[in-house]
Protein backbone atom coordinates (compact mmCIF):
# COMPACT_ATOMS: atom_id res chain seq x y z
CA UNK A 1 0.00 0.00 0.00
CA UNK A 2 1.19 3.17 -0.59
CA UNK A 3 1.56 6.58 1.44
CA UNK A 4 -1.35 8.41 -0.95
CA UNK A 5 -3.94 5.18 0.02
CA UNK A 6 -4.40 6.38 3.49
CA UNK A 7 -4.83 9.71 2.34
CA UNK A 8 -8.37 11.70 2.58
CA UNK A 9 -10.06 12.96 -0.71
CA UNK A 10 -10.01 16.22 0.38
CA UNK A 11 -6.12 15.46 0.47
CA UNK A 12 -6.01 14.37 -2.94
CA UNK A 13 -7.96 16.60 -4.36
CA UNK A 14 -5.34 19.41 -3.15
CA UNK A 15 -2.98 17.71 -4.72
CA UNK A 16 -4.20 17.57 -8.29
CA UNK A 17 -5.41 20.99 -8.36
CA UNK A 18 -1.12 21.64 -7.86
CA UNK A 19 -0.69 20.20 -11.06
CA UNK A 20 -1.43 21.18 -14.66
CA UNK A 21 -4.82 20.21 -16.02
CA UNK A 22 -3.57 17.85 -18.58
CA UNK A 23 -1.03 16.00 -16.16
CA UNK A 24 -4.20 16.01 -13.38
CA UNK A 25 -6.32 13.69 -15.81
CA UNK A 26 -3.55 11.66 -16.68
CA UNK A 27 -3.94 10.54 -12.62
CA UNK A 28 -6.97 8.73 -13.38
CA UNK A 29 -4.95 5.36 -14.36
CA UNK A 30 -2.66 5.35 -11.29
CA UNK A 31 -5.58 3.05 -9.38
CA UNK A 32 -9.47 2.69 -9.06
CA UNK A 33 -9.44 5.47 -6.47
CA UNK A 34 -7.41 7.60 -8.18
CA UNK A 35 -9.66 7.44 -11.34
CA UNK A 36 -12.29 10.64 -10.63
CA UNK A 37 -9.99 12.57 -8.20
CA UNK A 38 -8.81 14.91 -11.03
CA UNK A 39 -12.69 15.66 -11.70
CA UNK A 40 -12.11 17.70 -8.13
CA UNK A 41 -9.29 19.70 -9.36
CA UNK A 42 -9.43 23.44 -8.31
CA UNK A 43 -7.48 24.48 -11.26
CA UNK A 44 -9.50 23.53 -14.65
CA UNK A 45 -8.23 24.60 -17.67
CA UNK A 46 -10.76 23.96 -20.90
CA UNK A 47 -8.58 23.89 -23.67
CA UNK A 48 -10.17 23.56 -27.61
CA UNK A 49 -7.06 22.60 -29.52
CA UNK A 50 -6.65 19.31 -26.47
CA UNK A 51 -9.01 18.08 -28.51
CA UNK A 52 -7.92 18.86 -31.94
CA UNK A 53 -7.67 15.45 -34.34
CA UNK A 54 -6.41 15.70 -38.29
CA UNK A 55 -8.28 12.78 -39.09
CA UNK A 56 -12.05 15.15 -37.86
CA UNK A 57 -14.13 17.53 -38.99
CA UNK A 58 -12.96 20.53 -37.33
CA UNK A 59 -17.04 20.88 -36.28
CA UNK A 60 -16.81 17.62 -35.00
CA UNK A 61 -14.27 18.33 -32.82
CA UNK A 62 -15.65 21.41 -31.53
CA UNK A 63 -18.80 19.80 -30.67
CA UNK A 64 -16.74 17.12 -28.50
CA UNK A 65 -15.30 19.64 -26.42
CA UNK A 66 -18.50 21.75 -26.11
CA UNK A 67 -19.85 19.01 -24.98
CA UNK A 68 -17.10 17.71 -22.37
CA UNK A 69 -17.09 21.36 -21.27
CA UNK A 70 -21.02 20.85 -20.31
CA UNK A 71 -20.47 17.74 -18.92
CA UNK A 72 -17.60 18.61 -16.77
CA UNK A 73 -19.71 22.07 -15.44
CA UNK A 74 -22.81 20.08 -14.74
CA UNK A 75 -21.25 17.29 -12.67
CA UNK A 76 -18.24 19.47 -10.76
CA UNK A 77 -19.13 19.29 -6.90
CA UNK A 78 -16.56 21.48 -5.74
CA UNK A 79 -17.65 24.36 -4.37
CA UNK A 80 -14.59 26.43 -4.86
CA UNK A 81 -12.39 27.40 -8.03
CA UNK A 82 -8.71 29.01 -7.48
CA UNK A 83 -7.87 29.22 -11.67
CA UNK A 84 -9.92 28.91 -15.11
CA UNK A 85 -8.83 28.69 -18.44
CA UNK A 86 -10.56 28.74 -21.16
CA UNK A 87 -8.84 28.32 -24.77
CA UNK A 88 -11.87 28.75 -27.57
CA UNK A 89 -11.18 30.43 -30.74
CA UNK A 90 -14.25 32.26 -32.40
CA UNK A 91 -16.38 32.11 -29.85
CA UNK A 92 -19.12 33.98 -30.74
CA UNK A 93 -20.10 31.23 -32.96
CA UNK A 94 -21.29 29.52 -29.49
CA UNK A 95 -21.19 32.44 -27.35
CA UNK A 96 -23.49 30.38 -24.42
CA UNK A 97 -20.65 28.12 -23.76
CA UNK A 98 -18.46 31.37 -22.82
CA UNK A 99 -20.96 32.47 -20.61
CA UNK A 100 -21.77 29.12 -19.10
CA UNK A 101 -18.16 28.73 -17.96
CA UNK A 102 -17.86 32.11 -17.09
CA UNK A 103 -20.90 32.18 -14.71
CA UNK A 104 -19.65 28.74 -13.16
CA UNK A 105 -16.69 30.24 -12.40
CA UNK A 106 -17.55 33.75 -10.88
CA UNK A 107 -20.61 31.33 -9.02
CA UNK A 108 -17.62 29.20 -7.51
CA UNK A 109 -15.04 32.53 -6.55
CA UNK A 110 -12.58 31.92 -8.95
CA UNK A 111 -9.71 34.04 -8.06
CA UNK A 112 -7.60 33.58 -11.38
CA UNK A 113 -9.54 33.80 -14.79
CA UNK A 114 -7.87 33.42 -18.04
CA UNK A 115 -10.36 33.83 -21.18
CA UNK A 116 -7.85 32.73 -25.06
CA UNK A 117 -10.21 33.43 -28.34
CA UNK A 118 -7.24 33.40 -30.22
CA UNK A 119 -6.84 31.14 -33.26
CA UNK A 120 -3.81 29.24 -33.36
CA UNK A 121 -3.37 29.72 -37.20
CA UNK A 122 -2.22 33.40 -36.40
CA UNK A 123 1.05 34.06 -37.13
CA UNK A 124 2.77 34.89 -34.11
CA UNK A 125 6.18 36.27 -35.79
CA UNK A 126 4.98 38.71 -38.14
CA UNK A 127 4.22 42.30 -36.51
CA UNK A 128 2.76 43.43 -39.52
CA UNK A 129 -0.15 41.21 -39.38
CA UNK A 130 -0.85 40.83 -35.86
CA UNK A 131 -4.58 43.08 -35.52
CA UNK A 132 -7.16 40.93 -35.37
CA UNK A 133 -10.54 42.92 -34.02
CA UNK A 134 -12.50 40.55 -32.36
CA UNK A 135 -16.18 40.59 -32.09
CA UNK A 136 -16.41 39.32 -28.47
CA UNK A 137 -16.70 41.97 -25.66
CA UNK A 138 -16.14 40.69 -22.27
CA UNK A 139 -19.34 40.20 -19.87
CA UNK A 140 -20.43 42.60 -17.60
CA UNK A 141 -20.43 39.84 -14.97
CA UNK A 142 -16.57 39.98 -14.50
CA UNK A 143 -16.11 43.33 -13.81
CA UNK A 144 -17.53 43.30 -10.57
CA UNK A 145 -15.95 39.74 -9.28
CA UNK A 146 -13.05 40.23 -6.66
CA UNK A 147 -10.10 38.50 -8.83
CA UNK A 148 -6.51 38.19 -8.53
CA UNK A 149 -5.42 38.38 -11.82
CA UNK A 150 -6.77 38.45 -15.31
CA UNK A 151 -5.83 37.03 -18.78
CA UNK A 152 -7.44 38.52 -21.51
CA UNK A 153 -6.68 37.16 -25.43
CA UNK A 154 -8.38 38.29 -28.40
CA UNK A 155 -11.43 39.86 -25.97
CA UNK A 156 -12.52 43.52 -25.99
CA UNK A 157 -12.89 45.32 -22.67
CA UNK A 158 -14.07 48.71 -21.23
CA UNK A 159 -11.42 50.15 -19.42
CA UNK A 160 -13.31 52.15 -17.15
CA UNK A 161 -14.65 49.17 -15.46
CA UNK A 162 -11.56 48.18 -14.39
CA UNK A 163 -12.18 50.43 -11.37
CA UNK A 164 -14.18 47.51 -9.81
CA UNK A 165 -11.23 45.21 -9.69
CA UNK A 166 -9.31 46.55 -6.50
CA UNK A 167 -8.02 43.25 -5.49
CA UNK A 168 -6.09 42.67 -9.51
CA UNK A 169 -2.76 41.49 -8.95
CA UNK A 170 -2.15 40.84 -12.51
CA UNK A 171 -3.12 41.37 -16.05
CA UNK A 172 -2.04 40.07 -19.37
CA UNK A 173 -3.61 41.35 -22.13
CA UNK A 174 -2.83 39.39 -26.01
CA UNK A 175 -4.13 40.24 -29.34
CA UNK A 176 -6.03 43.45 -28.64
CA UNK A 177 -6.28 46.97 -29.68
CA UNK A 178 -3.70 48.86 -26.74
CA UNK A 179 -3.28 53.10 -27.07
CA UNK A 180 -1.33 54.72 -24.41
CA UNK A 181 -4.50 56.33 -23.18
CA UNK A 182 -5.89 52.73 -22.32
CA UNK A 183 -3.20 51.19 -20.73
CA UNK A 184 -2.84 54.69 -18.76
CA UNK A 185 -6.40 54.34 -17.80
CA UNK A 186 -5.91 51.05 -16.74
CA UNK A 187 -2.90 51.28 -14.53
CA UNK A 188 -5.21 54.40 -12.66
CA UNK A 189 -7.75 52.35 -11.83
CA UNK A 190 -5.86 49.16 -11.00
CA UNK A 191 -4.34 50.25 -7.48
CA UNK A 192 -2.61 47.22 -6.53
CA UNK A 193 -1.52 46.23 -9.76
CA UNK A 194 2.03 44.46 -9.75
CA UNK A 195 2.39 42.54 -12.76
CA UNK A 196 1.52 43.56 -16.40
CA UNK A 197 1.90 41.91 -19.60
CA UNK A 198 1.50 42.83 -22.94
CA UNK A 199 1.81 40.39 -25.90
CA UNK A 200 0.80 40.37 -29.76
CA UNK A 201 -0.76 44.23 -29.12
CA UNK A 202 -1.17 47.04 -31.74
CA UNK A 203 -2.17 50.35 -32.61
CA UNK A 204 0.55 51.40 -29.69
CA UNK A 205 0.87 55.11 -30.27
CA UNK A 206 3.95 57.11 -31.67
CA UNK A 207 4.98 58.06 -28.31
CA UNK A 208 4.44 56.04 -25.95
CA UNK A 209 4.68 57.54 -22.55
CA UNK A 210 2.98 55.72 -19.05
CA UNK A 211 2.86 57.82 -16.32
CA UNK A 212 0.39 57.23 -13.37
CA UNK A 213 1.21 58.16 -9.50
CA UNK A 214 2.79 55.53 -7.29
CA UNK A 215 2.73 52.15 -8.75
CA UNK A 216 2.69 49.27 -7.54
CA UNK A 217 4.31 47.34 -10.65
CA UNK A 218 6.79 44.79 -10.25
CA UNK A 219 6.83 42.99 -13.90
CA UNK A 220 5.92 44.72 -16.87
CA UNK A 221 6.02 41.72 -19.92
CA UNK A 222 6.19 43.60 -23.73
CA UNK A 223 6.05 40.94 -26.23
CA UNK A 224 6.35 41.15 -30.04
CA UNK A 225 3.50 44.32 -29.83
CA UNK A 226 3.24 46.63 -33.22
CA UNK A 227 5.13 49.61 -31.89
CA UNK A 228 5.08 52.41 -34.62
CA UNK A 229 7.11 54.76 -31.82
CA UNK A 230 10.42 55.70 -31.59
CA UNK A 231 10.09 56.27 -27.19
CA UNK A 232 9.19 54.39 -24.96
CA UNK A 233 8.63 55.64 -21.17
CA UNK A 234 7.19 54.28 -18.46
CA UNK A 235 7.52 55.11 -15.00
CA UNK A 236 7.61 52.06 -12.35
CA UNK A 237 9.31 53.62 -9.43
CA UNK A 238 8.93 49.55 -7.77
CA UNK A 239 10.04 47.89 -11.04
CA UNK A 240 11.89 44.23 -10.69
CA UNK A 241 11.29 42.51 -13.45
CA UNK A 242 11.11 43.46 -17.24
CA UNK A 243 10.63 41.76 -20.64
CA UNK A 244 10.77 43.07 -23.86
CA UNK A 245 10.51 41.76 -27.03
CA UNK A 246 10.32 43.27 -30.65
CA UNK A 247 11.42 46.41 -32.38
CA UNK A 248 14.16 49.14 -30.88
CA UNK A 249 12.75 52.08 -29.67
CA UNK A 250 14.72 54.40 -27.20
CA UNK A 251 13.84 53.46 -23.58
CA UNK A 252 13.30 55.16 -20.75
CA UNK A 253 12.64 53.95 -17.38
CA UNK A 254 11.65 56.19 -14.14
CA UNK A 255 12.66 54.11 -11.19
CA UNK A 256 13.81 53.57 -7.63
CA UNK A 257 16.34 50.79 -7.51
CA UNK A 258 17.69 48.18 -9.65
CA UNK A 259 16.10 45.42 -11.23
CA UNK A 260 15.82 41.35 -10.62
CA UNK A 261 15.71 40.22 -13.90
CA UNK A 262 15.77 42.16 -17.44
CA UNK A 263 15.62 39.78 -20.72
CA UNK A 264 15.68 41.82 -24.30
CA UNK A 265 15.05 40.30 -27.58
CA UNK A 266 15.33 42.30 -30.44
CA UNK A 267 15.14 39.65 -33.14
CA UNK A 268 12.52 41.58 -35.50
CA UNK A 269 15.69 44.30 -36.50
CA UNK A 270 17.69 43.90 -39.55
CA UNK A 271 20.01 46.50 -39.64
CA UNK A 272 23.00 46.38 -37.59
CA UNK A 273 25.61 49.74 -37.15
CA UNK A 274 27.53 52.05 -34.77
CA UNK A 275 24.29 54.31 -34.25
CA UNK A 276 22.26 51.08 -33.30
CA UNK A 277 24.98 49.87 -31.36
CA UNK A 278 24.98 53.09 -29.23
CA UNK A 279 21.37 53.07 -29.07
CA UNK A 280 22.01 49.41 -27.09
CA UNK A 281 24.49 50.08 -25.18
CA UNK A 282 22.10 53.45 -23.83
CA UNK A 283 19.38 50.91 -23.39
CA UNK A 284 21.53 48.69 -21.12
CA UNK A 285 22.82 51.44 -19.21
CA UNK A 286 19.34 52.75 -18.63
CA UNK A 287 17.94 49.43 -16.70
CA UNK A 288 21.49 49.07 -15.34
CA UNK A 289 21.64 48.28 -12.04
CA UNK A 290 20.14 44.45 -12.33
CA UNK A 291 20.78 41.09 -11.23
CA UNK A 292 20.21 38.81 -13.97
CA UNK A 293 20.56 39.76 -17.98
CA UNK A 294 19.34 37.47 -21.18
CA UNK A 295 20.23 39.18 -24.38
CA UNK A 296 19.43 37.78 -28.09
CA UNK A 297 21.65 37.03 -30.88
CA UNK A 298 20.70 40.87 -32.32
CA UNK A 299 22.68 42.03 -29.58
CA UNK A 300 25.44 39.92 -29.70
CA UNK A 301 26.32 40.95 -33.16
CA UNK A 302 25.58 44.34 -33.20
CA UNK A 303 26.97 45.55 -29.52
CA UNK A 304 30.64 45.49 -30.74
CA UNK A 305 30.08 48.00 -33.22
CA UNK A 306 29.78 51.02 -31.56
CA UNK A 307 32.52 53.62 -30.26
CA UNK A 308 30.22 54.81 -27.11
CA UNK A 309 29.45 51.29 -26.11
CA UNK A 310 28.09 50.50 -22.16
CA UNK A 311 29.09 53.41 -20.38
CA UNK A 312 29.67 51.67 -16.73
CA UNK A 313 31.04 47.66 -16.03
CA UNK A 314 27.28 45.85 -15.09
CA UNK A 315 27.05 44.62 -11.86
CA UNK A 316 24.95 41.59 -13.09
CA UNK A 317 25.76 37.89 -11.62
CA UNK A 318 23.83 36.07 -14.04
CA UNK A 319 24.01 35.85 -18.09
CA UNK A 320 21.88 34.15 -20.55
CA UNK A 321 22.88 34.13 -23.77
CA UNK A 322 20.14 32.86 -26.43
CA UNK A 323 22.26 32.35 -29.22
CA UNK A 324 23.20 30.04 -32.73
CA UNK A 325 26.72 30.74 -32.10
CA UNK A 326 27.83 32.05 -35.03
CA UNK A 327 30.84 33.95 -36.42
CA UNK A 328 29.52 36.94 -35.85
CA UNK A 329 28.28 36.79 -32.28
CA UNK A 330 31.79 35.75 -30.58
CA UNK A 331 32.88 39.11 -30.13
CA UNK A 332 29.33 40.27 -28.51
CA UNK A 333 30.14 37.44 -26.02
CA UNK A 334 33.54 38.67 -25.35
CA UNK A 335 31.78 42.24 -25.21
CA UNK A 336 29.86 40.76 -22.37
CA UNK A 337 32.43 38.93 -20.76
CA UNK A 338 34.29 42.01 -20.52
CA UNK A 339 31.94 44.57 -19.31
CA UNK A 340 30.24 41.53 -16.41
CA UNK A 341 33.36 41.84 -13.98
CA UNK A 342 30.98 40.03 -10.96
CA UNK A 343 29.53 37.48 -13.27
CA UNK A 344 28.53 34.09 -11.41
CA UNK A 345 26.22 32.29 -13.55
CA UNK A 346 26.65 32.20 -17.23
CA UNK A 347 24.12 30.42 -19.50
CA UNK A 348 23.81 29.78 -22.97
CA UNK A 349 20.39 29.45 -25.14
CA UNK A 350 21.89 27.37 -28.63
CA UNK A 351 19.41 27.40 -31.44
CA UNK A 352 20.55 27.14 -34.81
CA UNK A 353 17.07 27.14 -35.85
CA UNK A 354 15.73 30.11 -34.18
CA UNK A 355 13.82 32.70 -35.90
CA UNK A 356 17.06 34.93 -35.91
CA UNK A 357 18.47 37.38 -38.89
CA UNK A 358 22.05 37.21 -39.06
CA UNK A 359 23.27 40.64 -39.40
CA UNK A 360 24.64 41.84 -43.11
CA UNK A 361 27.52 44.07 -42.62
CA UNK A 362 27.57 46.84 -45.21
CA UNK A 363 29.04 49.56 -43.24
CA UNK A 364 30.73 47.57 -40.95
CA UNK A 365 33.69 44.91 -41.24
CA UNK A 366 32.75 41.87 -39.60
CA UNK A 367 34.43 41.72 -36.53
CA UNK A 368 35.94 38.18 -36.99
CA UNK A 369 36.51 38.12 -40.50
CA UNK A 370 40.17 38.00 -39.97
CA UNK A 371 40.00 35.35 -37.76
CA UNK A 372 39.29 31.20 -38.45
CA UNK A 373 36.17 30.01 -36.53
CA UNK A 374 38.37 27.33 -34.61
CA UNK A 375 40.71 30.01 -33.27
CA UNK A 376 38.04 32.69 -32.32
CA UNK A 377 38.70 31.77 -28.50
CA UNK A 378 41.91 29.93 -27.98
CA UNK A 379 43.88 33.03 -29.99
CA UNK A 380 41.84 35.64 -27.48
CA UNK A 381 44.80 36.83 -25.30
CA UNK A 382 42.38 38.96 -22.90
CA UNK A 383 41.72 37.04 -19.73
CA UNK A 384 38.16 38.43 -18.53
CA UNK A 385 38.64 38.92 -14.68
CA UNK A 386 34.77 37.19 -14.01
CA UNK A 387 36.10 34.33 -15.63
CA UNK A 388 39.27 33.47 -14.00
CA UNK A 389 37.91 35.17 -10.30
CA UNK A 390 33.75 34.90 -10.38
CA UNK A 391 32.23 32.43 -13.06
CA UNK A 392 31.38 29.48 -10.71
CA UNK A 393 28.63 27.86 -13.22
CA UNK A 394 28.47 27.32 -16.87
CA UNK A 395 25.59 25.89 -19.21
CA UNK A 396 25.36 24.78 -22.93
CA UNK A 397 21.58 24.03 -23.62
CA UNK A 398 21.33 22.59 -26.88
CA UNK A 399 25.41 21.63 -27.59
CA UNK A 400 25.87 20.65 -31.24
CA UNK A 401 29.46 20.35 -31.24
CA UNK A 402 29.91 23.40 -33.57
CA UNK A 403 33.74 24.97 -33.25
CA UNK A 404 32.89 27.72 -32.07
CA UNK A 405 30.64 26.04 -29.22
CA UNK A 406 33.88 23.93 -28.64
CA UNK A 407 36.73 26.84 -28.64
CA UNK A 408 34.48 28.51 -26.02
CA UNK A 409 34.10 25.75 -23.69
CA UNK A 410 37.77 24.89 -23.60
CA UNK A 411 38.39 28.67 -22.51
CA UNK A 412 36.22 28.77 -20.22
CA UNK A 413 37.56 25.18 -18.84
CA UNK A 414 41.26 26.27 -19.10
CA UNK A 415 40.59 30.08 -17.70
CA UNK A 416 37.97 29.11 -15.12
CA UNK A 417 39.93 29.42 -12.09
CA UNK A 418 36.89 29.35 -10.00
CA UNK A 419 34.47 27.33 -11.96
CA UNK A 420 32.55 24.51 -10.13
CA UNK A 421 29.73 23.51 -12.61
CA UNK A 422 29.97 23.31 -16.28
CA UNK A 423 26.08 22.02 -17.38
CA UNK A 424 26.16 20.46 -21.18
CA UNK A 425 22.48 19.80 -22.71
CA UNK A 426 23.02 18.25 -26.08
CA UNK A 427 20.50 19.59 -29.07
CA UNK A 428 17.75 16.50 -29.63
CA UNK A 429 17.87 17.68 -33.35
CA UNK A 430 20.13 16.37 -36.11
CA UNK A 431 22.42 19.07 -38.06
CA UNK A 432 24.92 18.86 -40.72
CA UNK A 433 27.32 18.65 -38.23
CA UNK A 434 25.90 15.15 -37.00
CA UNK A 435 23.19 14.34 -34.88
CA UNK A 436 22.52 13.97 -30.80
CA UNK A 437 24.60 10.73 -30.44
CA UNK A 438 27.73 12.56 -32.05
CA UNK A 439 27.36 15.77 -29.77
CA UNK A 440 27.00 13.64 -26.43
CA UNK A 441 30.16 12.07 -27.55
CA UNK A 442 32.16 15.11 -28.02
CA UNK A 443 30.29 16.35 -25.14
CA UNK A 444 31.59 13.54 -22.85
CA UNK A 445 35.28 13.85 -23.86
CA UNK A 446 35.18 17.11 -21.23
CA UNK A 447 35.48 14.30 -18.39
CA UNK A 448 39.00 13.94 -19.86
CA UNK A 449 40.24 17.21 -20.24
CA UNK A 450 42.18 17.25 -16.90
CA UNK A 451 44.14 15.19 -17.83
CA UNK A 452 44.36 15.70 -21.28
CA UNK A 453 46.53 18.75 -23.34
CA UNK A 454 44.69 18.14 -27.02
CA UNK A 455 41.19 18.12 -27.63
CA UNK A 456 40.26 16.78 -31.11
CA UNK A 457 36.40 16.77 -32.48
CA UNK A 458 35.64 15.25 -36.33
CA UNK A 459 32.69 16.93 -37.77
CA UNK A 460 30.15 14.88 -40.18
CA UNK A 461 32.83 15.18 -43.13
CA UNK A 462 35.57 14.16 -41.62
CA UNK A 463 36.97 17.83 -40.91
CA UNK A 464 39.60 17.35 -37.61
CA UNK A 465 39.59 20.77 -34.67
CA UNK A 466 42.41 20.70 -32.52
CA UNK A 467 41.98 23.09 -28.95
CA UNK A 468 44.87 23.31 -27.10
CA UNK A 469 43.59 22.81 -23.61
CA UNK A 470 44.72 22.25 -19.90
CA UNK A 471 41.32 22.76 -17.38
CA UNK A 472 42.40 24.89 -14.30
CA UNK A 473 40.56 22.92 -11.81
CA UNK A 474 40.83 19.40 -11.53
CA UNK A 475 37.60 19.46 -9.29
CA UNK A 476 35.20 21.03 -11.42
CA UNK A 477 31.81 18.91 -11.84
CA UNK A 478 30.44 18.16 -15.56
CA UNK A 479 26.84 17.09 -15.82
CA UNK A 480 25.09 16.20 -18.77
Amino acid sequence: MDRFSVLPESHLSAIVSFLPFKEAARTCVLSKRWRHVWRSSKNIEFDERCFANVDADREVQRQVFIDFVRQWVQNYQVPTVDRLSLKFSQPQNNPRVVENCIAFALARHVKHLALDFSDPTWAVHDLDDIAHPTPFDLPLSVYNHPLESLTLSSCNFNVSEFKNFGLLKEISLCWVEMKESTTKALLANCGYLESLSLRHCWDMDDFFCVRVGELKLKTLVVYKCRFTCSYFEFEAPNLRCLRYSGTLPKFCLLRNGGLDEVDLDFGHETHGNEAVSDLLGQLIDEVNPMTALTVCTFMLQVLPMGEEGIGSPLGITQLTLKTTMHDHEQHGIQYLLKNCPQLETLKFEIDSHARTRIINYTEYEAPCAEVKPEHMWDQTKIIFPCVTQTLREVELKGFRASPNEIGLMCYLLHHGRVMEKLTIIVSSQASGRGNPQLYRIVAEKTRDLPRTGVFHVWDSVGTEWLFNILAADVNLSIRF
